[in-house]
């Protein structure tokens, strides 16, 4: 991760708690931050936190704690607000954290907490570079390591924002007819005008939720779905509730029956991208780190109250730095 160890050297925080996914990449960028400042480690959660990625922190000098034993360090690099949310919780009366992703943005503004934040979901370098063309990646890999033949398979994709945008486009380019459902009429026009048929159809074999809404998917939706279908979530929030008898438990799969019907339902609901894979390439994060980098500078060096977007000056800095390196 050349950006990662360019910028990482300039880390100017004292002290830092990290809880996002503890995967391959993730683990550069908390490493790398280790060498400069006092960083401390948290998982996210169980699905997107890979065991060897613990066990070659911990080799490095880096020990992954529970998040209540990191919340009084003074900046946070958070994903989903999760730290966010156990630290207010313990009683933080003001927050300093950099927010990785949409779903964190608004748990954040819903805090009557004080708080300085920077959310890095809205910048074209995030939203555009690692929303909408590199999570997508991983949805293929998450759906290749289940060993399924994609083309000419039906996938439905709820939400068109810009994660379900990319997951829609990429799955149609590999041969799925895709079908999207938004509730938002103007992405309805845009899905429909890039070609996806318009409708909640359930009788896809692939069902993927991208809303950033908790529970989308229940037990209403998934007495509707095809015999055999296989449902994933790829946002940040837990956007599909469980419904039906357990049949089997694969591990990171689950077979379901409801309505005479079975579906296999991948990593309990949490994002499968990084349950099963390795998630959003490491070019793509890379880049959404190392602004999370100059974003926390940000946060040091400045005197503001509430919630910003990425600077545009972070921004900028960020794209020419990857023209260089090409």
């Amino acid at each position: 991760m050349k950006l990662v160890r360019k910028f990482a050297r300039d880390i100017e925080v004292d002290e830092l708690a990290i809880c996002i996914p503890l995967e391959y990449k993730s683990a550069c960028l908390i490493y790398e931050l280790s060498r400069y400042t006092n960083v401390y480690a948290a998982k996210l959660d169980d699905f997107s936190t890979k065991p060897e990625v613990v066990s070659w922190l911990k080799e490095k000098g880096v020990e992954v704690k529970m998040k209540r034993d990191v919340v009084n360090a003074e900046y946070f690099l958070d994903c989903a607000a999760v730290l966010s949310r156990v630290a207010v919780k313990s009683g933080k009366e003001r927050l300093k954290v950099v927010e990785l992703t949409k779903t964190g943005e608004e748990y954040l503004r819903k805090m009557d907490v004080r708080m300085k934040a920077i959310s890095l979901d809205s910048s074209t370098l995030k939203g555009t570079g690692e929303n909408t063309h590199g999570t997508a990646f991983g949805l293929l890999d998450a759906l290749l390591r289940l060993n399924v033949f994609l083309p000419g398979k039906k996938a439905l994709i709820l939400g068109f924002g810009r994660v379900g945008r990319g997951c829609a486009r990429l799955l149609k380019s590999v041969g799925c007819d895709v079908a999207v459902w938004d509730n938002d009429e103007t992405r309805q026009i845009e899905a429909l005008y890039e070609g996806f048929r318009v409708e909640k159809d359930f009788t896809a074999e692939v069902v993927v939720t991208c809303t950033g809404v908790k529970g989308v998917l229940g037990k209403e939706e998934l007495e509707e779905i095809s015999d055999g279908s296989i449902i994933l979530n790829m946002g940040a929030e837990m956007e599909i509730e469980p419904a039906g008898e357990l049949i089997k438990d694969y591990g990171l799969v689950k077979e379901y029956e409801i309505a005479g019907k079975r579906y296999f339902l991948v990593a309990d609901g949490y994002a499968a991208n990084l349950a099963l894979g390795s998630g959003t390439p490491i070019e793509v994060m890379d880049r959404t780190f190392s602004a999370a980098i100059l974003a926390l500078n940000h946060l040091s060096r400045s005197d503001f109250d509430g919630i910003i977007p990425l600077p545009h000056h972070i921004e900028s800095t960020i794209l020419e730095a990857i023209m260089m390196y090409k």
